[in-house]
């Protein structure tokens, strides 16, 4: 059972399983310390202490109303507060989606700390040169963008609860997988579109990498909690970068691995990301791109190949925690 764990002025939860050097997992959006269910065991086999919080705004975790209260910064506090509560000295943060910028971040604001970072399906980079948006307006003038939708607060929020956790998750998951991305599930669709408007219906029974009662955990999380929090990730790309910046050149100096799927959706966005990974890490350990249709939930559509590149990284480090 997780236990709830005081941190950086709210309350986590947080599964906690396994003895010896300490591995934070970060999950990402929309999702749950569920999304590592199949990589706690193996760690606590290899002989690790994991931590698996449902980050802040998820879940059985505080969900603060203000905006401003999910930046990177702030989250990357609440997991240096629970390596503190842990008694941890030294930990490894390991993210996907959403919670490998805050692994990034903790590397970067934690140096002391944070040993070894590993993260899924995003890479590390600085702030942008001009404003994320100015990005995204350049790219995507005439069609949908998820992130731009996702600005106005309460419509995303209404979209879904609206749609039905249910169906609505599993079309999210679902565009986003290998097979998702292999079957162009995601549609290229006017500016003014919705994000349920974007994606086709998945074909009809259980995902492949996520049975019917997984999905119907997740749904009835999100149905307790609502979706305000988790979306507010997305609303601080102004003060993410800003704050950014106050870190220098954002090179990350200690060990680094990154690992992502064939048709991972975050790479194919921009363009360099991968140039600007090897750049800003000094000591990139691994870099890992899993062959045959993998996408972005990657830790769940290929558990196996992510629990052999985590251990063999984790092992590598170990005389650092």
């Amino acid at each position: 059972m997780p236990q709830i764990i005081a941190a950086n002025g709210i309350n986590l939860s947080v599964t906690v399983q396994g003895e010896g050097p300490l591995v934070i997992l970060m999950h990402g959006w929309p999702e749950l310390a569920l999304s590592w269910r199949h990589q706690i065991p193996a760690l606590v086999a290899a002989g690790y202490q994991v931590a698996a919080p449902d980050m802040r705004g998820y879940g059985d975790s505080d969900k603060p109303h203000e905006t401003a209260a999910y930046t990177l910064d702030i989250i990357a506090d609440d997991m240096e507060a629970i390596a503190a509560h842990l008694g941890a000295v030294k930990w490894v943060a390991i993210g996907h989606d959403w919670g490998a910028p805050v692994a990034w971040r903790c590397a970067l604001r934690f140096p002391n700390q944070v040993a070894a970072v590993f993260c899924l399906s995003v890479p590390h980079s600085g702030p942008p040169p001009i404003p994320f948006f100015d990005i995204i307006e350049a790219r995507y003038p005439d069609q949908f963008f998820y992130m731009r939708y996702f600005q106005q607060e309460g419509v995303a929020e209404a979209e879904f609860e609206n749609a039905g956790w249910i169906p609505a998750l599993k079309r999210v998951f679902y565009m986003g997988s290998g097979q998702g991305v292999a079957n162009r599930s995601g549609r290229r669709v006017p500016r003014d579109s919705t994000m349920l408007a974007s994606v086709d219906d998945p074909p009809p029974g259980p995902m492949p990498f996520m049975s019917d009662d997984e999905l119907h955990q997740y749904a009835a999380a999100f149905e307790k909690s609502g979706f305000r929090g988790p979306l507010s990730w997305y609303r601080n790309f102004p003060q993410n970068a800003a704050d950014a910046r106050a870190y220098g050149d954002n090179v990350i100096h200690q060990p680094a691995g990154f690992l992502a799927g064939d048709r991972e959706m975050v790479l194919a966005m921009l363009p360099g990301q991968l140039e600007n990974l090897r750049q800003k890490c000094t000591d990139l350990r691994a870099e890992i791109i899993l062959k045959g249709d993998v996408g972005h939930w990657v830790q769940q559509e290929r558990p196996n190949e992510v629990n052999e590149a985590l251990i063999t990284f984790l092992n590598g480090v170990r005389d650092r925690l």
